[in-house]
Parts: C-alpha cells; sequence; structure tokens
C-alpha cells in the first residue's frame, strides 16, 4: 500500500492526513508517520472507527450534532457511505450539506420522530431513504443497504431527541449494535 493510500484509507483519515503533512514539512520519515498512525486514536465519537464488518467499514461520529461537522465528515470520505442521521431536528437547515451528500452518499436511514425535514432536504440528492424506530434499527438497516467498501456513517447532524442521552450515550449505542452485529456474524 502506498503513503497515501494509507492516509486515506486511515480510521481517522482527515486528522491523520492534516498531522501527516505536518509531520512531512518537519521531515519526519514516511515510514515513521506511518506507524504513528496505527497508533493514534481521535476524540471520543468523531470519526472514529468502529469496525469492519463483512468488507464494509462502520465509523461512528455521534459528536457530529450539527451539519458543520458532518459536512467536515462527508468532505473527507473516500467511499460510498450508507450515512444514519437524525433525531432532534428544531428546524436544521441542511443546504449546506446537499452537495457532500450528493456525491458521497448511497442510502439515508433516518432516526427521530419527525423525519419529515432531513428526508425533504436529501429527497433529490440520495438515491435511497429510510426511516428508522431506534438507533439500533439503523444499523441493522444500513447494514442491508451496504454494500462491499462501503461506509456505514452515524453522524447525526443534530441532538438526540432524547435530552437526557448525549452524544456519548448515542455515539455508545452505536458501537454496542456494530459490536453485536459482529458478533452475530462470527458465530
Amino acid at each position: 500500500m502506498t503513503y497515501l493510500e494509507t492516509l486515506t484509507n486511515s480510521r481517522h483519515s482527515s486528522e491523520s492526513m492534516a498531522q501527516s503533512l505536518n509531520a512531512m514539512i518537519l521531515d519526519i520519515r514516511k515510514e515513521n508517520i506511518k506507524r504513528s498512525l496505527s497508533d493514534w486514536d481521535t476524540v471520543g465519537h468523531r470519526q472514529a472507527y468502529v469496525a469492519t464488518i463483512d468488507d464494509v467499514m462502520y465509523y461512528d461520529d455521534s459528536k457530529a450534532e450539527n451539519v458543520n461537522a458532518t459536512w467536515f465528515t462527508m468532505e473527507n470520505l473516500v467511499r460510498p457511505v450508507v450515512w444514519i442521521a437524525g433525531g432532534n431536528d428544531t428546524l436544521t437547515d441542511y443546504s449546506e450539506l446537499r452537495k457532500s451528500v450528493r456525491e458521497n452518499v448511497r442510502a439515508l436511514v433516518c432516526i427521530g420522530k419527525d423525519n419529515s425535514r432531513i428526508k425533504e432536504a436529501f429527497s433529490k440528492a440520495v438515491g435511497e431513504i429510510y426511516e428508522a424506530k431506534s438507533l439500533e434499527e439503523a444499523v441493522n438497516v444500513a447494514t442491508l443497504l451496504a454494500k462491499k467498501d462501503d461506509i456505514v456513517l452515524f453522524s447525526p447532524a443534530s441532538h438526540s431527541e432524547n435530552r437526557r442521552e448525549n452524544f456519548e450515550k448515542r455515539g455508545q449505542r452505536f458501537i454496542e449494535s456494530v459490536k453485536a452485529l459482529q458478533n452475530e456474524r462470527h458465530q
């Protein structure tokens, strides 16, 4: 694998690319940069690699509770995406995301009580849009939709509809759902 492939396929591509470019400016050898990437962790629940199941990569980006954070993630993806999004839609303006979604997202799985705004915002940008009653159901639906080499991305672009659940709890539920799926597949 080339150095650039290592960067773009890294579990933390956007952060690793920036840090690697800084290291290259300082004349740090590529081999040392590559080795350090395998040990580096991101902030919890922000573009965090969870698992690869049947050649599909799962990422937890539950900290992306606004359109700008989700946009940043979308702009740094290198594979087709099945996107899990939604929650407490408080008149969110999704227009900033349309171009990235059109370019990167194959299918959208909406979570939340009222998904009409998010579905309307992306109806022309995404071929397939589904609704799920829970995050666990959304993971199962996304898994069915995902194809080899896709990414299942949980990046809500809004706060949780459950006021007692913060991004950490929601991200942990996503991780647990993916790990349960992984255990099912390996039995």
